[in-house]
């Protein structure tokens, strides 16, 4: 993920026109810092949290990958540039959702054990 902002940075502070840099661009720089921020928080949430922010931290980079595309269609950045940035956006998204899934396979076994030793009990 950073190494994708650092890619966006390094576009959006030389080629973005000022008026979308200013608007649009502004936007998508702080949705590269939510979906860092989710990232980070889900990282180091409890079991029962992690599920909850990595839904939010997909839904944000959604509407980043949404963004960029607006971005491209105003003219704002080159096929070129936005064909690498979506791609590794996408790339993002898959990580963050095989996160998911798997968090929710973790909670519901630990749920499933937790449940089994209470029946023994």
């Amino acid at each position: 993920m950073l190494a994708f902002y650092v890619e966006w940075h390094q576009i959006f502070s030389r080629h973005v026109l000022k008026d979308l840099r200013y608007s649009l661009g502004v936007r998508i720089d702080l949705l590269f810092a939510e979906v860092l921020e989710g990232i980070s928080l889900a990282q180091f949430a409890s079991p029962a949290l992690k599920t909850d922010y990595l839904i939010s931290t997909i839904g944000k980079n959604d509407t980043l990958k949404f963004m960029l595309y607006a971005l491209y269609e105003l003219g704002g950045i080159s096929e070129k540039q936005f064909l690498s940035l979506s791609l590794k956006a996408e790339e993002v998204g898959r990580m963050l959702y095989g996160w998911k899934i798997s968090s929710e396979k973790r909670t519901a076994e630990r749920a499933a054990t937790t449940a089994g030793v209470r029946r023994k009990a």
